[in-house]
This record gives C-alpha cells, sequence and structure tokens, in this order.
C-alpha cells in the first residue's frame, strides 16, 4: 500500500475515480423509531402534517453526503489526516419530494469534479465535489445533494484562533422551548422582502451535542479504522481537542459541517409551518464552530418571485462572526389554493434507471 502524502498524488489519484459511482450503503426502510432518532441527535422535533415525514435536514441521516468529496474512491486508509487534513465548505441541496415513514431510501455519492485554490491561511488546497441523489424505492429521485471539502497540507496545528467565551446556555431547554409556526398556512401574499424570520438559539455548544449529532443524526456506528496516535475516532476524532488540533487543523474540538446546515434548515422549516416546502438551499460555512461557542440563527426575507421566497441565513457565535451563510428558497401556498407538497417536475427523473 502507497500512502499519499502530497496534494499532486491526492489530485492524480482522485481524477481516477470521477464521475463513478460509489457503492454506498443498502435499502433502509423510514421508521418512527429512525426519525426519532434523528430528531433527538439534530435538536429538531418539528412535526409535519398529519402523517409524520421526514424533516428537510434527515438526508444527512440516509447518507452524510460527503465521502464522495472526502475520498472519491482512494481508500480511506490510503492518506493519514496528518499529512493532508480536510474542511467542510458547504452544500448545495434541490429537494424534489418529501420524504414519509415506510419509504424505502438510499443514496447514491459520485466524485464529481476537483480543483486546485490558493487559501490565505492555508496555501495550496484542492476543493473536492461529490454529488449525492436520494433515492426511494418507487423509483422517484428525493433530492440532489452537491458537497465541497477542502483538502490541504496538515499544519499540525488549528488555522482558526480560539475565541473567548461567550454567556453559556444550555441548549437542550432552547429545544423544548422552540414555537413552530406547525399547521398554520403561511401564505406568500403576506411575506414581505426585509420581513426577518424568527431566530433559532441554539445555546453553547457541548461534547454532548457533538456526539448527539454524529451518533443519533447521523450513524451510530463504531469506526472501521484509526489513524496512527489515535484511540477514539468517535465523533470522527473531533471531541478530542488534541486530534483536532494535530490531524483536523482545528483549534479545539469542533463541529460537523452538516450540523450547522441542519440548523439553517430548521430556521426556514419553523418559519414556513408545515404547508411550506423547502426547494433549494445553498449553505457556505465560513468558520470553525468550536465546542464552547454560543450561537444563534438568524435570517430575513430577500425576495419574492410568485409563490417563492427567497430567505438569506447566517449563523453568529458569542463574538459576532458569522459561521455560516445560506440562500433558501420557499415556496409557500397561496390564499384559497389547496394545500400539501409543491414540488416542481424532476426534469433528470429516470424511471427504471435508478441505482
Amino acid at each position: 500500500m502507497v500512502k499519499i502524502t502530497t496534494l499532486d498524488e491526492f489530485e492524480n489519484a482522485y481524477q481516477e475515480g470521477l464521475g463513478t459511482p460509489i457503492p454506498g450503503r443498502s435499502w433502509r426502510t423510514v421508521t418512527d423509531e429512525w426519525l426519532w432518532r434523528f430528531s433527538e441527535g439534530a435538536g429538531d422535533y418539528n412535526p409535519r402534517f398529519r402523517e409524520v415525514v421526514a424533516s428537510p435536514a434527515f438526508l444527512f441521516s440516509i447518507e452524510f453526503g460527503a465521502n464522495a468529496a472526502i475520498w472519491g474512491h482512494i481508500p480511506h486508509e490510503d492518506i493519514a489526516t496528518r499529512d493532508l487534513t480536510m474542511l467542510y465548505l458547504g452544500s448545495r441541496i434541490e429537494w424534489h419530494r418529501r420524504i414519509w415513514i415506510g419509504d424505502r431510501v438510499r443514496g447514491v455519492e459520485t466524485p464529481e469534479s476537483i480543483k486546485r485554490v490558493t487559501m490565505p491561511q492555508i496555501g495550496e488546497a484542492c476543493v473536492c465535489t461529490g454529488r449525492t441523489e436520494y433515492w426511494n424505492s418507487r423509483e422517484e429521485l428525493v433530492a440532489t445533494m452537491r458537497t465541497d471539502m477542502l483538502r490541504f497540507a496538515n499544519p499540525g496545528r488549528g488555522v482558526g484562533s480560539t475565541r473567548e467565551p461567550g454567556p453559556r446556555i444550555a441548549p437542550d431547554p432552547l429545544v423544548w422551548e422552540r414555537v413552530r409556526r406547525g399547521p398554520e398556512p403561511r401564505y406568500h401574499e403576506d411575506v414581505r422582502v426585509g420581513e426577518p424570520i424568527p431566530e433559532l438559539p441554539r445555546g453553547t455548544y457541548t461534547t454532548t451535542e457533538l456526539y448527539l449529532f454524529a451518533h443519533a443524526a447521523l450513524s451510530p456506528h463504531r469506526s472501521r479504522h484509526v489513524e496512527d496516535g489515535a484511540i477514539d475516532l468517535g465523533a470522527g476524532g473531533r471531541a478530542d481537542p488534541e486530534y483536532a488540533r494535530s490531524n483536523r487543523a482545528q483549534a479545539a474540538s469542533f463541529d460537523y459541517g452538516p450540523q450547522r446546515i441542519c440548523w439553517l434548515i430548521q430556521a426556514v422549516t419553523d418559519w414556513m409551518g408545515d404547508h411550506g416546502t423547502l426547494l433549494r438551499l445553498d449553505a457556505r460555512l465560513r468558520r470553525p464552530n468550536l465546542v464552547g461557542d454560543t450561537n444563534t440563527v438568524r435570517g430575513s426575507v430577500t425576495r419574492i418571485d410568485g409563490d417563492e421566497i427567497q430567505i438569506e441565513l447566517e449563523n453568529v457565535n458569542q463574538a459576532g462572526s458569522v459561521t455560516a451563510t445560506g440562500l433558501a428558497t420557499v415556496r409557500l401556498p397561496a390564499r384559497g389554493a389547496s394545500l400539501g407538497p409543491s414540488f416542481p417536475e424532476v426534469a433528470d427523473h429516470r424511471s427504471g434507471g435508478y441505482p
């Protein structure tokens, strides 16, 4: 086995698998228990419709959606993060259908592209993009996600500075106290440009919050491999401050990128109510979110195009730093119209040809 230790080696190996799907998880049935576990991990208990349907963020529980961008077809053991580490840059998601209890679902990841960039703090790097298609067993494309990951030579230290802690706010009570719009329709005729959406306070990010998301929202499974010098890769090693610094170039224990994307999604779905439809989200991560940071998601309406509403979102920490941004597009019902799912036709639906 030849270890990949340079960006040139990584780029060449990653390019070999472009356009080829990665064997993924088998079909799984959406159950009450699975949705409950995801809700516990994400801290989002928003009910939907007369029957329970999954949050749009549930995609991350079906398939993480970043493996194609992290590895491509390169065996995981061929790259050590002590040599080449990674950062999650963001995802562009388009939803086509809802996910209901009883659906059989799976995700299929495909490495799509790689390009060289130069970053102020880390120098040369590769931006890798992977596409994940989420399918149900009715041969319907449920959603498409494109994820961007950054690969770069590991400096052996955190590239983000530590921050002075702010007020310590317990996150769990905030989850239970959250007021959601729920079944009361929000009509697009009543929305105005500049209108803020209710803030989503997430409290102080704790190690418990990290582990809940890792093992409830994502996967309860044990790690198959550990790297030299590591004995605990629960939550991808994120909970170990020394591992975070030496292997992941973070100043302290840190979150999963999709965890903040779930927060952005919750802020929107809480606002739009059960009869709104989240169509698209472009989420970008700007800075690390470290254990001890206190976070709030906020947003406002920036554009109205008929029944489609555009919302700009941001996650802000106790220092006033924006650590994540999002641009969401929501479809809201019209007064007097029937209420229910409202997705556009899927142009690339491949009946009979789904993976």
